[in-house]
């Protein structure tokens, strides 16, 4: 009988750190597994996580994101217990690439050496991530990349749709994601979008944004500021059974990370679904993209901030919207999404959960 296994996510239902706890949890079966969902960051929540999982005798504690929540409450409820990490993310990387202030970044330090030292096996979502852990000393080290449903993310061309929403007779890029914004550094993701579409103004192009987030109101601002607020179409998030249907709004689909460690380590949610939907995509040659889409589709970016990436990508832009057949490469994506299903990845991380609970077991 497979032991007892304790999954806590970084994450509310329905969010990306939730569906992975989930997937990989149905994997496991039979195995008797408990699944918690971080659902704020107030110490009174994480107390009641942590109530909650001590009551749950685990042989095996997974921790889905590399965060102070879903560690906390492992090492604080099951300090002896076996404990996997798995992360897409390098925290303190990130934060020094944001200029977050030092304190922050001490911190995201302490905490992944801290999950370095204390779990008995890290997964990762891409190669770069895996050789950064070596570095540091981890030897035990899984990939397997973010997840995407292919049943449920499938292309659905819906024209009164477009109509609707008034993109009918133009061209479209866009982004389905969580919009950030930086200060420091001025921007944040999509402010590409708005200084690209400013600089194609001659053009019959659209954005469309997909998703929430606190960076777009100032995306909104910057549009009415650069002079295209009537070409940006904020949508707000959507359900996923529905993800399908809005992204297929975009004829090209972009992935923009800035060309720092930070990046160079994460695949992005974004890859995996607009592979699966067949998207042309457009993404900055950082990261896992790299090895996965074709050299017509990664563009330039230099740098941890690139002012320069937007006059790059409204080149790319210009050029497919001068010769549009080019976009049906895009349909030969979706055979290169199946090591993202959701079926894969899932199986993949319970071999390893067994691989370590065996090793556990006297």
């Amino acid at each position: 009988m497979l032991g007892r296994v304790l999954f806590i996510a970084n994450g509310a239902r329905g969010s990306a750190a939730a569906t992975r706890a989930e997937r990989i949890a149905a994997a496991l079966q039979p195995a008797d597994t408990l699944i918690l969902l971080r659902n704020g960051a107030s110490r009174r929540s994480a107390a009641g996580l942590v109530r909650r999982a001590r009551a749950f005798d685990a042989d095996l504690v997974y921790c889905v994101d590399l965060a102070v929540v879903p560690l906390a409450v492992a090492l604080l409820s099951h300090p002896r217990t076996s404990m996997i990490v798995d992360t897409g993310d390098h925290p303190s990387a990130y934060f020094r690439q944001i200029r977050a202030p030092r304190w922050k970044q001490w911190t995201a330090r302490v905490m992944e050496e801290l999950a370095y030292r204390q779990s008995a096996g890290m997964v990762v979502r891409g190669p770069h991530h895996e050789a950064v852990l070596r570095g540091h000393g981890v030897t035990n080290i899984r990939l397997v990349p973010d997840g995407v449903d292919l049943a449920a993310v499938q292309a659905v061309p819906d024209p009164s749709l477009r109509s609707t929403l008034g993109l009918a007779d133009v061209f479209t890029i866009g982004i389905a994601g969580r919009f950030t914004w930086h200060e420091a550094m001025g921007g944040g993701l999509g402010s590409e979008v708005v200084q690209t579409l400013a600089r194609i103004r001659d053009l019959p192009v659209h954005a469309v944004l997909i998703g929430e987030g606190p960076g777009l109101a100032h995306l909104r601002l910057l549009a009415v500021e650069l002079g295209v607020s009537d070409r940006l179409h904020i949508l707000g998030p959507v359900p996923y059974t529905d993800y399908g249907r809005y992204v297929s709004l975009i004829d090209v689909a972009l992935i923009t990370q800035t060309n720092d460690p930070s990046s160079w380590v994460r695949t992005t949610g974004k890859l995996p679904g607009y592979l699966a939907l067949g998207r042309y995509i457009l993404a900055s040659a950082v990261g896992t993209a790299v090895g996965v889409l074709p050299d017509e589709m990664l563009v330039p970016y230099h740098g941890a901030w690139d002012p320069g990436y937007p006059d790059r990508l409204a080149e790319r832009i210009r050029d497919l919207v001068a010769h549009p057949a080019r976009l049906q490469a895009g349909a030969a994506l979706t055979a290169l999404a199946e090591p993202f299903s959701y079926d894969t990845i899932s199986q993949q991380a319970a071999a390893f959960i067994r691989e370590i609970l065996d090793r556990a077991t006297p």
